[in-house]
């Protein structure tokens, strides 16, 4: 029993590297996307809230929308990330992995407190959305 079990195992993996699915790469379908109506509406950054640990990182992502509330194509070249901590005295008590032209950014808090994680799309008419952080 033991042996057919790790039998099928090798198969599924071979299976699994053959056809070149790596299973972790979240996308998103074509037909999300609006390629009609791609005029900017709103930005946002998610996960909206987030509930972290001193040094515990967590990915952030910028999705941009249309008037009709579907997914359209911006230029990542235009995003900028911006972090606001509760005291503005205590300097920069966190870490981002990317400040400019990222869809994503991972954010790590260096103190307890509250964050706030914003994108910001530059353009003729500038974009803004945050994400809440509380940090335990």
């Amino acid at each position: 029993m033991k042996k057919k079990v790790i039998i099928l195992l090798v198969i599924f993996f071979i299976a699994f590297i053959i056809t070149g699915c790596d299973g972790f790469t979240p996308s998103i379908p074509d037909d999300e996307y609006d390629e009609e109506n791609t005029e900017l509406a709103y930005i946002k950054v998610l996960p909206t809230q987030a509930d972290m640990m001193i040094n515990q990182s967590k990915k952030f992502e910028v999705k941009a929308y249309n008037s009709d509330n579907k997914l359209i194509a911006i230029d990542v070249s235009m995003i900028q990330w911006i972090v606001a901590y509760e005291c503005s005295a205590c300097g920069v008590v966190w870490k981002l992995s990317l400040t400019e032209n990222s869809f994503q950014t991972t954010f790590t808090p260096l103190e307890t407190g509250s964050y706030k994680l914003w994108a910001k799309y530059v353009g003729e008419e500038n974009k803004w959305a945050k994400a809440t952080i509380e940090v335990y």
